[in-house]
């Protein structure tokens, strides 16, 4: 790993993939002329190419480098996370890729409007959104600074500052379409580096993976234990809620749900979400597989060289698969570095983008009544102080926080304050504004609560933190479900059974969704 010097190899080819990028962005642009262009790529983007880009998405620096680490630090329990993300968008091919595809436009909040009254849901919309967006990308900023410093040799402060620049040029010059073409690029390269990893695993450590595994418990205090569950989750309520955040995640997370708009149609955004769920599933098996491997060679000594938050393992594995402190250790990690950079820049234009658009329109546009022409401007002055604010955030926390916690964190916002809204706004006909309002507030709020009251947020000094589990879900997602059913009770707006007919049929025929 870097000693506190530049590492030239590391900076020439993030140069160089970053300047792909960019180059992708400029094509992109000259390509972008419409509203509909900025949002969502004039919903020409094929199944496949979508499904890729759904993916380099979710593969954010928390699969790459967070997930690697927990299974790194803590064996079972942390590859138990990547097992669960595995599943992650069948809850989305199942549910909703289809139907959201037929009722949006733009954001998920398009679909809700459809058939609630527009500017509650919006607004409630936009604050989950915003929640949602900022939390995730502390997770990216974060790795993006730890990269920065650990192998350039950069402070972290600038790190996070030059991830935010990089990442705010292709969401305010190119739009989705740029957005689609480095996730796309992105993910390409990820996968490639990640099969180069394991290859080399398999070649200079052993040809028997389960022989690596059981190598990774003996370099550990533990032992056998390390190969079993207990040594993160000692409750076994966490492990279960780790399960559910992670699990329901897409089914709530907005900037993966505002991609279904970039299709032709619903059968295109079916063969999206089989895309992403083949492409999460071989990558995060392959890399629980590189965690455990990094502690199978670096051994217990390798908890320095990993980091407080394990952010760390993987290049540090990198590095000793390429042959240590030689050229060829500095080439496979700087190819390392090179991806997971590209990887947070992707995730992070992606966010902010979705950010911007609840900004500009579902705020700007529909609740105050601004001019559809001045969308993209307005979504551009969103996108510049949404990423400033994270970017403060971020320098306040430092470095230590694992970026899968942070990640996670996101996720349990969103499964809480999205998932049941759109789940009942699309499959229960006494659904009402005033529920959706209810139930979006209310998961939202007892998510935020109690993620403070959590042992990972609880100052110590406080004493036991009054929330035992660190992921809400468990308790935030049900709250939301009855702050649904409770304000669509109470609610006196009249039902409209002929509104939920007109929902369904449009929802699974896709019959009127051209003409919104």
């Amino acid at each position: 790993m870097n000693n506190g010097g530049f590492n030239t190899t590391a900076i020439v080819i993030s140069t160089l993939v970053v300047a792909l990028t960019l180059c992708a962005t400029y094509l992109a642009a000259r390509r972008t002329r419409t509203t509909s262009d900025y949002w969502t790529a004039g919903g020409g983007i094929s199944g496949r190419t979508n499904g890729v880009a759904i993916a380099g998405d979710f593969l954010s620096s928390s699969s790459l480098l967070g997930y690697a680490g927990l299974a790194f630090l803590f064996g079972l329990d942390g590859v138990l996370y990547a097992i669960a993300a595995c599943a992650i968008f069948l809850m989305v091919l199942l549910l909703i890729a289809e139907k959201l595809r037929n009722l949006g436009r733009f954001t998920f909040a398009d679909a809700l409007a459809l058939r609630l009254k527009a500017k509650p849901v919006r607004i409630v919309s936009a604050m989950s959104t915003l929640a949602v967006c900022i939390f995730y990308l502390l997770a990216q900023l974060v790795a993006g600074g730890v990269l920065m410093e650990a192998l350039a040799g950069i402070d972290f402060s600038w790190g996070v500052v030059i991830a935010a620049a990089l990442m705010l040029a292709y969401v305010l010059f190119g739009g989705m379409l740029a957005t689609t073409w480095v996730q796309v690029i992105k993910a390409a390269m990820l996968m490639a580096v990640v099969t180069l990893l394991v290859v080399l695993v398999l070649i200079k450590v052993d040809p028997n993976p389960i022989n690596v595994i059981n190598r990774a418990a003996l370099a550990t205090p533990v032992g056998d234990a390390f190969l079993g569950t207990g040594l993160s989750f000692t409750n076994p309520w966490n492990l279960i809620s780790m399960g559910v955040a992670v699990t329901l995640s897409s089914v709530g997370l907005p900037h993966v749900l505002m991609r279904f708009f970039t299709v032709p149609d619903a059968v295109q955004a079916r063969r999206s979400a089989v895309w992403a769920v083949g492409l999460i599933g071989v990558f995060n098996v392959l890399i629980a597989f590189l965690g455990l491997s990094a502690r199978a060679v670096l051994g217990p000594e390798g908890i320095e060289q990993a980091g407080p938050g394990g952010n760390l393992a993987l290049p540090a594995l990198a590095q000793f698969l390429g042959g240590g402190q030689t050229f060829g250790g500095s080439l496979v990690l700087a190819l390392l570095a090179a991806v997971a950079f590209a990887t947070i820049l992707a995730v992070t234009a992606g966010l902010v983008l979705n950010g911007s658009s609840t900004v500009a329109h579902d705020l700007w546009t529909t609740v105050f009544h601004g001019r559809e022409s001045d969308e993209r401007k307005v979504g551009r002055i969103a996108a510049v102080v949404l990423v400033a604010i994270a970017v403060a955030i971020t320098l306040a926390i430092g470095s230590a926080q694992n970026v899968t916690f942070l990640a996670v964190v996101a996720t349990s916002i969103a499964a809480s304050a999205n998932f049941p809204v759109l789940l009942l706004t699309l499959t229960w006909s006494r659904m009402k504004t005033l529920g959706a309002v209810v139930g979006s507030l209310s998961g939202l709020i007892s998510a935020l609560v109690l993620i403070a009251m959590s042992p990972a947020l609880w100052p110590d000094a406080w004493g036991n933190a009054p929330f035992p589990l660190t992921y809400p879900i468990l308790v935030s997602l049900p709250i939301g479900f009855i702050g649904c059913y409770i304000g669509s009770v109470l609610s006196r707006e009249p039902e409209d059974p002929k509104t939920f007919d007109r929902l369904r049929v449009r929802a699974l025929t896709g019959i009127g969704a051209d003409a919104s």
